[in-house]
């Protein structure tokens, strides 16, 4: 009912209004009980005054009623308890906020087991040999007894003061203020404060903070592991989507082994477009042992699972994120996008210079494996237009005829052809001009035209009806 509003405070005791209605916070020097009071009234509203017993009476009720009230219940009483552990709870988080200082340092000092024997040994002096000190801690002061002095009743490390076992950890929050790292941690602590496992102590401490560890950088990159050489082309295959390009996307194809490329340009991304892509690639080639991509939907569908199944094909996804792992594919698609803007610089269309592309990569040798694609992967060169650069091929004459009677004409026999039109053919007048191969002529047929006529669409004519080409 309370909270939340603004509220006057009466009271019949003077002294509350210097601890309750101090605006510099809570006096050191008041007890406990008045302390959790205290914490719980910072929740509300108020303003407290004084109001004489003798004038009003009003502050003084509770105190004068308490008489007739009745016994409380079990379940109030276990309420109460509660109340009072949840003030204890909130009395130690204030408390722990509270920077640690050399006083409470100082107080602690004798108490605590370890530094409380140290600080004996140092005054009366320390045994001569360290297996006559059972404690393991005390055993690693005596290691730097040299070093050790008291200050004021706090037992010192050269300049530093040693932390008795209670503060430690208050102290390691403390200086882990403003969320340092371990280096800088331990430089802030070896200016202050010493304790034998100090170092180990903050490296636990760093290494357990959750908002250090949710922003920690990553850590060093492993040395690249490559994928495994295949042993013949076509084996294992590396799709990517690059794109979009003026609207269209390309699905990219990359054989791990002779670096041979299959290019589609598409509007759609989606399982069955990729499907049906795939497939028409690999009726022309095959199915692959293996398919590598990345986690884009259109490879993790059910769809897709369901078609790499079905063609007996390992689909291998890649970790999210990290491009890396499937590079062979990655690098091509710059390489790609980065040739084809050069390519249209020269006003072609975007399936031009795809083609143009295409021909010249394959063509090309490769730098890691030394050969061009098609060598590789076909096992011949394919022909491009610099193959004029060479000498013409010398034909390949026969030795001899093949069995059988082959019939020839020479230049200027009188033939009859035949003239095929739609589905019929008939016999025209002709003269041989010349021969052209092995069974081709070409012959001036009646009509005052030239015609390429196969030898079995050819029978000889009587010379007596002339027939003189034009010339």
């Amino acid at each position: 009912m309370l909270y939340g509003r603004s509220f006057t405070l009466q009271t019949d005791h003077a002294p509350l209004l210097r601890i309750f209605g101090s605006k510099k916070g809570i006096p050191t020097y008041t007890a406990n009980r008045l302390q959790r009071w205290a914490l719980q009234l910072l929740l509300y509203n108020f303003h407290i005054e004084y109001i004489s017993t003798d004038k009003f009476g009003n502050a003084d009720v509770l105190s004068r009623l308490i008489n007739n009230h009745i016994k409380p219940d079990e379940d109030y009483i276990i309420a109460s308890v509660n109340l009072e552990e949840d003030l204890g709870s909130e009395v130690a988080d204030s408390a722990r906020q509270i920077p640690l200082n050399f006083k409470a340092v100082q107080n602690a000092t004798q108490s605590d087991p370890v530094l409380g024997e140290v600080f004996r040994f140092i005054l009366n002096g320390w045994p001569k040999s360290r297996k006559l000190i059972s404690d393991h801690e005390v055993q690693r002061f005596f290691d730097r007894q040299d070093s050790l002095s008291i200050v004021q009743g706090c037992v010192m490390f050269a300049e530093r003061i040693a932390i008795p076992s209670k503060f430690r950890n208050q102290c390691l929050q403390q200086m882990h203020k403003g969320h340092p790292g371990i280096q800088r941690m331990k430089s802030i602590a070896r200016s202050f404060v010493y304790w034998p496992s100090l170092d180990a102590d903050i490296v636990k401490f760093v290494s357990s903070c959750k908002p250090c560890a949710m922003v920690a950088k990553s850590p060093p990159l492993s040395s690249p592991q490559p994928w495994p050489k295949p042993e013949k082309p076509w084996q294992r295959l590396h799709v990517d989507y690059a794109g979009p390009i003026e609207g269209d996307y390309f699905l990219l194809l990359v054989d791990s082994f002779s670096k041979w490329v299959e290019i589609v340009k598409t509007n759609r991304t989606t399982s069955a477009a990729t499907i049906g892509i795939l497939r028409g690639i690999f009726a022309r080639f095959g199915m692959p042992i293996t398919l590598v991509s990345d986690n884009g939907s259109q490879f993790t569908s059910t769809e897709f699972a369901t078609f790499c199944v079905e063609n007996a094909i390992h689909h291998v996804t890649t970790a999210p994120y990290h491009p890396q792992s499937n590079g062979q594919v990655e690098r091509f698609v710059d390489t790609f996008k980065r040739s084809l803007r050069k390519i249209r610089e020269g006003k072609a269309t975007i399936q031009e210079a795809l083609d143009t592309f295409l021909l010249t990569y394959r063509t090309t040798p490769n730098p890691v494996t030394g050969q061009s694609p098609a060598d590789l992967m076909f096992g011949r060169p394919i022909r491009t237009c610099l193959e004029l650069l060479r000498p013409p091929p010398t034909p390949n004459v026969p030795e001899r005829q093949p069995e059988g009677k082959v019939r020839c004409f020479k230049q200027h026999d009188s033939v009859y052809a035949q003239l095929h039109s739609k589905n019929t053919w008939r016999w025209a007048a002709g003269i041989v001009l010349e021969r052209v191969g092995r069974v081709m002529y070409n012959v001036w047929i009646e009509d005052s035209r030239m015609c390429r006529i196969h030898v079995n669409q050819m029978r000889s004519r009587s010379s007596s009806n002339t027939l003189t080409p034009d010339t």
